[in-house]
C-alpha cells in the first residue's frame, strides 16, 4: 500500500516545512495541501514544502477553478513544478462552502473538465487554445515560463459522475472521507466504467482513498477531538450521507456546532459516523482501518487534516504504524 499525506491550511506557518521533511523521512509518497476557503492559501505553503523536500510529490488537494481562473491555477502549478524539480501534481474539483461568500454554487463537472483542459494546454505549452462553455483559452495564450512537463491530474470528487470523469479524463481520483471502504468500492466501479468508455485501461487510473485523521496515544482524547474535525465537513458530504444512512439529526448537530458554536452538540455525532469517515483513535485503530482498506483492494491511502491534537505527535504515530506494516 502507498501512503500519502494531506495537510490543512490552519497549522502554524513554521510547521509545514518541518512536517514535510519528516513525512519524507517516514516514507510517504506525496504531500498535498487542502485548498479550502478561509484557510491558508495553498501555493505559498506548497512552495515552502518544495524547498523542504527532495522526493515527495506536491500539489493542492483539492483546488477549484471557480474562485481562481484556470489560467492562474496553471501559472501556480507550473511555478511549483519548476521549483520542485518536476514533482508537482494537481488535485482539482468543484469546491464547496460557497455559501460562506453568499454565492450559489456555480460549479459543474463539465466546467471542471474544461478547466483541466485549459490548465493542461497552458502547462504543457502546446499552444492549441481551447473553447469551452465555461472556460476558454485563446490560441495565442502562453505561459512565459515553466518546464512543459505533463503534470498528473487527480480529480477530487464524491459522486459516481465525478468518478466516471476521473476514469475517462484524469490520472486518478481522490475521494475524501473514506475510512469505511464500501462507498469507495462502489465508486471504483464507476472509475472503471469511465475508463473503458474512453478506451483506457482502468488499471491506469490511480484511486486514492482519503480519510480525515485524528490520532493520539490517548485513544479517548483523540476520539473526542475527532468529532470537532468531522463537524466542519459532515454537512457537505452529499451522496455519502445517503449511502451510509447518516441520521439527519447528526448532520444538524454538526452544523450547529460549527455555525452557532454549540460545541456541546458534538456528542450527538455517533461513533459509527466518526468511523465511516475518519481514522480516529490510537495506533490500534489506525492499523485495523488500514487492514480493512487493504482487504477491500485499495492500494493508496491519504491521511488528511491536522492529523491529531498535536500534529507532530500524530505524524510519528502514523509513521510508526506504517513502518511496522512493512516489516
Amino acid at each position: 500500500m502507498r501512503y500519502l499525506l494531506q495537510l490543512h491550511g490552519n497549522l502554524p506557518i513554521e510547521a509545514y516545512p518541518k512536517l514535510a521533511g519528516r513525512a519524507e523521512e517516514l516514507g510517504f509518497e506525496d504531500i498535498t495541501v487542502h485548498d479550502v476557503l478561509l484557510r491558508r492559501p495553498v501555493w505559498p505553503v506548497l512552495c515552502d514544502l518544495a524547498r523542504a523536500t527532495s522526493r515527495l510529490q506536491l500539489g493542492p488537494n483539492v483546488t477549484h477553478p471557480y474562485l481562481t481562473h484556470p489560467a492562474q491555477l496553471a501559472a501556480n502549478l507550473a511555478h511549483l513544478d519548476e521549483l520542485s524539480g518536476g514533482r508537482a501534481v494537481l488535485g482539482i474539483g468543484r469546491g464547496s462552502m460557497y455559501e460562506l461568500l453568499g454565492m450559489r454554487n456555480p460549479a459543474t463537472l463539465a466546467g471542471v473538465r474544461e478547466a483541466i483542459d485549459v490548465i493542461r494546454a497552458l502547462v504543457s505549452g502546446d499552444g492549441a487554445g481551447y473553447q469551452g462553455k465555461t472556460f476558454s483559452l485563446d490560441g495565442a495564450a502562453r505561459l512565459r515560463f515553466g518546464t512543459g512537463r505533463r503534470i498528473p491530474v487527480y480529480l477530487g470528487a464524491l459522486g459516481p459522475k465525478g468518478a466516471e470523469l476521473a476514469g475517462a479524463h484524469c490520472d486518478g481520483l481522490r475521494v475524501a472521507a473514506q475510512w469505511d471502504p464500501a462507498y469507495a468500492g462502489m465508486l471504483a466501479e464507476h472509475v472503471a466504467a469511465g475508463a473503458k468508455q474512453a478506451g483506457r485501461d482502468p488499471a491506469e487510473v490511480d484511486f486514492v482513498v482519503e480519510n480525515w485523521t485524528f490520532v493520539h496515544p490517548d485513544r479517548e482524547y483523540a476520539r473526542r477531538g475527532a468529532r470537532g474535525v468531522l463537524a466542519t465537513f459532515l454537512p457537505h458530504l452529499g451522496p455519502l450521507l445517503d449511502f451510509h444512512q447518516v441520521p439527519k439529526a447528526e448532520v444538524e448537530a454538526a452544523r450547529a456546532a460549527v455555525r452557532e458554536g454549540a460545541t456541546e452538540r458534538l456528542g450527538e455525532i455517533s461513533d459509527r459516523t466518526v468511523d465511516l469517515f475518519m481514522a480516529a483513535g490510537d495506533a490500534e485503530d489506525l492499523a485495523t482501518g488500514l487492514d480493512r482498506l487493504a482487504e477491500a483492494g485499495f492500494g493508496a491511502v491519504s491521511f488528511s487534516g491536522e492529523l491529531g491534537p498535536d500534529t507532530g505527535t500524530a505524524l510519528e504515530l502514523i509513521g510508526g504504524v506504517l513502518n511496522s506494516r512493512h516489516e
